[in-house]
């Protein structure tokens, strides 16, 4: 193995790594600092959350299943087209994309802490994110206005440029580049390992699926009998569990997949040796 983290803290391999050990490595960031991950994100993720589900209480007009039952006026007015995706739906949305994009920077100078062998604390993170908070916001900015754009015209340069955005918030982290070379960055390294970072994408978008039916399934069909308008703090509740889980295993995913990228294309797995005096990888020379 690499970096030495801690006393209490199994190290990640300073080495290349498959797309299991990629996703393998992401859980076990939580499992190993759940508490630090966890802080960095539980600042944006709490209000994201709550704006999620303040949402939700107008859908199916907060009606409960048996009211709308009892009352077909009120099931006709439900069923027909509302509101659903007006100004409160998109700024949850957007919120909670500048979640991800925030926490990933967080998470990703962390794990690269640990690549380094030092072991920095939740307040640390939260320090340096805030530092790079100008960066972050027009790093966001642009990449989300080119692609609504993309998408806009023809949907298909819109998810390229998705791909090729996605290791942004790692540079920013990493390399300490401003916003528009991080993202031409990102775009650098992604192109060199294209279907890899698309496979760990979508095995990410399952992952987020699975858990959030897992998670939210059950208090969200609660909140149906009771009534949304009366129960969105359940919704609430399961949203953020979901987004304080996943979210840090997203952020990890995507900076051992960048550093991955690095390690193949760059060596820089074998510099960081040379340079720190880590111990070989085992298997390695």
């Amino acid at each position: 193995m690499g970096a030495v983290l801690g006393r209490d803290v199994e190290p990640i391999a300073n080495k290349p790594l498959g797309i299991i050990d990629l996703l393998d490595g992401s859980f076990a960031a939580l499992r190993q600092r759940a508490r630090v991950l966890v802080i960095i994100v539980a600042g944006l993720a709490v209000p994201s959350s709550l704006l999620q589900g303040w949402v939700t209480r107008n859908d199916l007009g907060g009606a409960s299943f048996g009211e709308l039952l009892s009352d077909p006026a009120l099931a006709e007015e439900a069923s027909s087209p509302t509101a659903a995706y007006d100004a409160e739906f998109f700024l949850s949305q957007i919120l909670l994309m500048f979640v991800t994009a925030v926490t990933g920077v967080g998470v990703a100078w962390v794990i690269n802490a640990w690549f380094e062998g030092r072991d920095p604390g939740a307040l640390d993170a939260l320090r340096f994110t805030l530092r790079r908070a100008g960066a972050i916001i027009v790093a966001f900015v642009v990449i989300h206005l080119l692609q609504l754009l993309g998408m806009i015209l023809l949907l298909i340069p819109g998810l390229v440029l998705v791909v090729l955005s996605s290791l942004t918030s790692p540079v920013l982290a990493i390399e300490g580049l401003g916003p528009i070379a991080s993202m031409r960055r990102s775009w650098e390294l992604t192109r060199r390992r294209a279907g890899p970072v698309v496979i760990v994408l979508m095995l990410l978008f399952l992952v987020q699926l699975g858990l959030s039916q897992a998670i939210t399934t059950l208090p969200s069909t609660a909140a149906l009998f009771v009534g949304l308008d009366r129960a969105w703090p359940l919704v609430s509740l399961s949203t953020m569990v979901t987004q304080l889980i996943f979210l840090p295993v997203n952020a990890a995913a995507m900076a051992l997949l960048y550093l991955d990228i690095r390690f193949r294309t760059e060596g820089l797995d074998l510099r960081r040796r040379m340079f720190l005096d880590l111990p070989p990888v085992e298997g390695t020379p």
